[in-house]
């Protein structure tokens, strides 16, 4: 396997990116994490050079640049990738000239692009053992590599603007992407009910249905001579167009909706599933570029209001009507505002309004308020009625599957429907579960585990486990979570406090990761989000 180092002074950033990849899939292990470039330079000296260096550039004792230039005085076969933000660019173009081969964005990392750069950096490395490889695979892996570069450097161009239009004009040039910069037409995909399509053809990592739909994407715009297709991340993908050869606006409009229909006939005859389109205006220019991609983001947007399967350009209407009648059921939705004080009705009313007001706006907004307006109930109703079912209530996971507002709207309403009729009686629990949750509420903070508890109580591992399964309908790690997340709540809004250290505050690991993981998985936020929202005072505030 190739031997790995991390290198990066942020123990946080370094523990995270070594936990949260699985390594073996990328016939590769960690060998060492370390939090300087001195440390990481006396490694090799001792050691050896390992295959595959991952580093920060800022780094207390011998920066990034620093060991980077030490290491290619040595050797040249190490391959590296360095670890920045964005306004450490400067210094990733000197790091790039030193013979660095990649590079991740800390700040806008996903699991996702980690993974390209891994796969990446596997493939530099088995072409340094040429000899044992045929020529085809090793022409094969090349081109796999390359494809992955121009991914790579397009999105690095249009979604966080490293390159400059000069520098992506020459790129363009010397990858000859099928790109002129004469009357560019920049088209968002986004794939339809993609979790249920991943189910339909057992494709649990998505792989066969990403690469399936790149080579129909692909071949059609090779077909064309006209674009180029980039995979943005699991459910988007990225189609440039250019139409040097027409002269006519309407008749380039007509061209490209020509082309997505056809795109999306032939992925429904082979996925029986659909596809929706944001479609930008037309312009010239590489600078252009950016600006026609954010408008195909915003065009897709409409898909949230409309439905799926839409081919949407920015300056399509929008019928809302539907939606402000589902808003107004819920703002007249007697039952719950029985439930609640004069003050809180009041707030109740707040939410409804800046929902509604969202609505023209962004998909984005209206999802974190929706999640908001949520959690704003299901913290109330428990610190009105120490009810142990407001904790058990989660809809997030069926918020995050609905695609369009009307879906989310309507589930809300089932939720807030719910949520009053179990109001109605109370929780009906046996001794010992009531025994384990007061064990619960007085050890939350402890490194607690289902044991323990079941000793307290005097039952067996199993026995216990089953009780929570059938008397609260979730696990026990579940319902632990959750009144964690609950106490969290609390503290991001009350203190002060960083993210981290509200997570070891309310018994969580000091693994973040984790603990953002399930706060986002509990509210549909995550902590950062809920605390700039809770405090913001606007609840609509991006």
């Amino acid at each position: 396997m190739y031997k790995v180092i991390i290198v990066e002074d942020e123990m946080l950033v370094r523990i995270g990116l070594k936990s949260s990849v699985d390594w073996v899939k990328f016939n590769m292990e960690v060998a060492a994490d370390l939090a300087n470039g001195q440390a990481a330079w006396d490694y090799c000296m001792q050691e050896g050079f390992p295959d595959l260096i991952i580093t920060d550039i800022r780094m207390p004792f011998m920066d990034g640049i620093e060991l980077i230039r030490n290491i290619r005085k040595h050797n040249k076969s190490t391959r590296i990738v360095v670890l920045s933000c964005l306004e450490e660019f400067e210094l990733v173009r000197q790091a790039m000239a030193l013979g660095v081969s990649n590079y991740i964005l800390k700040l806008t990392m996903t699991e996702e692009e980690i993974s390209a750069v891994l796969d990446a950096m596997r493939m530099e490395l088995d072409a340094q053992t040429a000899s044992s490889h045929p020529p085809d695979r090793l022409q094969r892996k090349t081109q796999i590599n390359m494809e992955l570069i121009k991914e790579k450097y397009m999105k690095d161009f249009l979604l966080y603007g490293i390159y400059s239009a000069e520098e992506f004009e020459q790129f363009a040039i010397q990858s000859k992407i099928r790109l002129s910069p004469v009357r560019m037409v920049v088209c968002t995909m986004e794939i339809d009910r993609y979790f249920e399509l991943k189910q339909k053809f057992q494709d649990e990592n998505g792989h066969l249905v990403k690469v399936s739909l790149l080579n129909i994407l692909q071949e059609m715009t090779a077909s064309k001579r006209r674009g180029e297709v980039t995979h943005l991340d699991e459910t988007h993908y990225l189609l440039l167009f250019s139409f040097d050869d027409f002269i006519s606006e309407q008749a380039i409009i007509q061209e490209v909706h020509s082309t997505l229909t056809a795109m999306q006939e032939i992925i429904y005859a082979l996925f029986k599933g659909s596809v929706s389109f944001g479609i930008s205006g037309v312009q010239s220019g590489y600078r252009a570029l950016r600006k026609l991609y954010f408008e195909s983001r915003r065009a897709l947007e409409r898909k949230f209001f409309i439905g799926p399967g839409g081919l949407h350009a920015s300056h399509d209407p929008v019928d809302l009507s539907q939606i402000y009648e589902q808003a107004e059921r819920i703002r007249n939705y007697r039952p719950m505002r029985d439930m609640l004080s004069s003050l809180k009705e009041n707030e109740y009313d707040e939410y409804i309004d800046t929902l509604v007001s969202a609505f023209p706006r962004s998909h984005k907004t209206t999802r974190i308020i929706l999640y908001q307006f949520i959690q704003w109930i299901n913290t109330n109703l428990y610190a009105r009625l120490q009810n142990e079912k407001t904790l058990l209530f989660n809809i997030t996971e069926s918020l995050e599957r609905c695609e369009t507002l009307p879906e989310m709207l309507e589930q809300v309403q089932e939720y807030l429907g719910s949520v009053v009729e179990q109001s109605k009686t109370s929780l009906h629990m046996s001794g010992e579960i009531s025994k384990a949750i007061q064990f619960i509420k007085q050890n939350y903070d402890q490194n607690i585990s289902l044991q323990q508890v079941a000793d307290y109580v005097g039952l067996s591992f199993g026995y216990l486990s089953n009780l929570f399964k059938k008397e609260l309908q979730i696990t026990f790690i579940e319902y632990l979570n959750c009144y964690r997340i609950e106490q969290a709540k609390e503290l991001l809004t009350r203190t002060h406090m960083k993210s981290y250290d509200v997570a070891v505050q309310v018994g969580f690991s000091p693994e973040y990761t984790y603990f953002s993981k399930v706060f986002k998985k509990v509210t549909g936020l995550n902590p950062n989000e809920y605390r700039r929202l809770a405090l913001a005072g606007t609840r609509g505030e991006k």
